[in-house]
């Protein structure tokens, strides 16, 4: 066997590894829908955009960078656990407690650091909170030396304003698209999949 066949051989028994082992390389996901696509969109300007814009003009501390993949969750799987009220705002608000904790006991160190990530896990399984975004919320009161307050503001109040933005941008934008679909169906205008609109879709579709 020459050397470049034993060099493909290792490359394929590397990729057999990846592939089978740490489930990185898998099937390509199904596409998304265009008003899921816009659904996700708009409402996560929506939700992000507002909380960004009341910390800026009215120096209101509701704004924490974790809340940027939470939005992710909130506007992409809406009824996914994750996603859920108690998860987002409980969650968040037990992990910045937690960090806040790690920081006055081992300081703004890296052990401090992993105690703060380790920690807010532990809390929000015991409280059933889960929120995998919020470790970041422990992880930056650590960082950012943050005070007692952290936890309440801008964690506690601006995880609920996101939660609630969240709510309310899904439903409108949803009603938007629905009747954006309603009146290409009348209309008869194709829709974006190159067919004949067929009226709205339902949302949030079925996950088998």
């Amino acid at each position: 066997m020459n050397k470049n066949a034993k060099n493909k051989d290792l490359l394929y028994c590397c990729y057999q590894f990846v592939r089978n082992e740490c489930k990185i390389i898998g099937p390509w996901p199904p596409p998304q829908s265009f008003s899921d696509m816009m659904r996700i969109f708009f409402g996560a300007v929506m939700g992000i955009g507002l909380l960004a814009w009341m910390s800026m003009q009215y120096s209101l501390p509701v704004l924490v960078p974790s809340f940027g993949a939470s939005a992710c969750l909130i506007f992409y799987v809406p009824n996914g656990p994750f996603s859920q009220p108690r998860n987002v705002i409980l969650g968040h608000t037990m992990a910045a407690a937690t960090g806040v904790a790690a920081l006055y006991v081992c300081g703004s160190t890296w052990y401090g650091a992993g105690l703060s990530v380790a920690g807010a896990i532990i809390a929000m399984l015991l409280t059933g909170s889960m929120h995998p975004p919020a470790a970041a919320t422990a992880l930056i009161a650590v960082l950012t030396q943050q005070d007692f307050w952290f936890p309440l503001l801008p964690v506690a109040c601006g995880a609920a304003t996101l939660m609630l933005i969240g709510m309310i941008a899904n439903r409108l934008v949803e009603r938007i698209l629905l009747f954006l679909a309603d009146l290409n169906a009348k209309r008869g205008v194709a829709g974006p999949s190159g067919g004949t609109s067929a009226g709205p879709r339902a949302w949030p579709p079925n996950k088998s």
